[in-house]
């Protein structure tokens, strides 16, 4: 290893979520949460209806959140409900392709690379911020020299999955169009699997840039001015949509459409409007392919 790092706190836990080793693939640590949400007045023998995510924001905050929009849904459809929680998109994305989930709420670029896989279709975008859309961010600290990407040459970087359009892959595409890749470009890159992590990796100086969602910074900012006043955006995306909620396609139809005007409208009661704020979601809006086309293949 080129340098050595002191063995702080957050260190630790970096090295147990991701590979430290230079130029390895990564091994993916994963974390589950898989929990029943049934009311009184359902019967036992009903199959019950389940709902995946993979929060870009802290799962520990976020959480409660989820699980009053998995109550929702329940009373919504009168059946008990499953809420399955990974930490890696991957994973998320093969449940829905494999039948192993119903509804999820799927990260940007993992629903572009598996949405041809079939198995699932979108019903509903987020509006986080006013917009449908969000950016991949390259931040580094702003006592740094760095510039933009070509600065970061041999340097160290936090990426969030590999399957992440904001913490990844739009990374990759910039440099496959230089002729570059992630391996032999940067000295060392690490999974953190959490935006949070990435930046707080940034601040720490585990390493001297990450790539990030810019809803997760942008929160973090509201939240922590003090700590993201001390960084600087280098490289800014091009625009995408959100992370799209998608449902299995061999449901039956009367519930697909259930299920969609349920997303459509939970904005509008009051409870559930302070449940979305608490998860900086403003509505969920009908979804629209086009928030998701990009000029270029993705592969996985």
């Amino acid at each position: 290893m080129k340098k050595t790092f002191k063995l702080l706190p957050f260190l630790l836990l970096l090295c147990i979520l991701a590979s430290c080793e230079r130029n390895s693939s990564t091994q993916q640590i994963i974390f589950s949460e898989e929990e029943k949400q049934t009311p009184d007045s359902i019967q036992d023998e009903k199959n019950p209806i389940r709902l995946a995510i993979s929060s870009v924001l802290s799962p520990t905050d976020t959480i409660v959140h989820y699980r009053e929009i998995v109550n929702y849904i329940v009373e919504k459809l009168n059946r008990p409900a499953i809420l399955i929680q990974r930490r890696s998109y991957n994973e998320i994305s093969n449940l829905m392709v494999n039948g192993g989930a119903d509804i999820a709420l799927l990260p940007t670029g993992a629903y572009i690379l598996y949405k041809d896989k079939g198995g699932f279709e979108g019903i509903a975008t987020q509006e986080r911020f006013g917009s449908p859309y969000y950016y991949g961010y390259i931040i580094t600290k702003g006592e740094n020299e760095f510039l933009e990407l070509n600065d970061l040459k041999g340097k160290d970087i936090a990426f969030y999955d590999p399957s992440s359009y904001s913490g990844y892959l739009f990374v990759e595409e910039e440099l496959e169009d230089r002729g570059e890749d992630i391996k032999s470009f940067f000295g060392r890159h690490v999974y953190t699997y959490s935006h949070e992590g990435s930046i707080n990796a940034v601040l720490n100086s585990i390493v001297d840039a990450a790539a990030v969602n810019s809803l997760a910074f942008e929160t973090m900012k509201r939240e922590n001015p003090q700590e993201t006043a001390m960084l600087k955006i280098i490289e800014k995306s091009m625009p995408l949509g959100t992370g799209p909620v998608v449902i299995r396609s061999n449901l039956p139809e009367e519930e697909k459409e259930l299920i969609k005007e349920s997303f459509l409208t939970m904005h509008e009661q009051e409870f559930m409007k302070q449940v979305l704020q608490g998860l900086y979601i403003d509505r969920f809006i009908p979804f629209d392919s086009e928030y998701y086309e990009v000029p270029y293949e993705m592969d996985e």
